[in-house]
């Protein structure tokens, strides 16, 4: 679909906190990794960076209950607990999007 200049776009969100990745209970924390040789490695989030503490190539969220997972292919690079970084335990998820299309006045223009 093309979008005709004036359009307006309406996107409704909820804002969600992440699930536990074992048990679907609430995240109290983040748990982020990198691919082997992050650093080195044109494929990862890390590559040339000299601070890869805020770099991710796979996340998971658990609670405060279940361990830690291992990722196979993945080192583990970071733990963010909810206390501290509560923004990284939820996230917008879209539920609606709607596009109203230029009003046309009398005139025959578009508002």
């Amino acid at each position: 679909m093309d979008l005709e200049v004036g359009t307006v776009r309406e996107i409704k969100q909820i804002y969600m906190r992440h699930e536990c990745h074992n048990c679907g209970d609430p995240a109290t924390k983040r748990v982020t990794y990198l691919l082997p040789n992050a650093r080195r490695n044109p494929r990862s989030a890390a590559y040339g960076r000299d601070d890869v503490s805020w770099c991710a190539d796979e996340e998971v969220f658990i609670c405060g209950d279940c361990p830690e997972p291992q990722m196979e292919g993945f080192e583990w690079c970071a733990s963010f607990s909810g206390e501290r970084f509560q923004h990284m335990l939820h996230e917008f998820v879209e539920i609606s999007r709607t596009d109203t299309p230029p009003e046309i006045t009398q005139e025959g223009e578009k508002i």
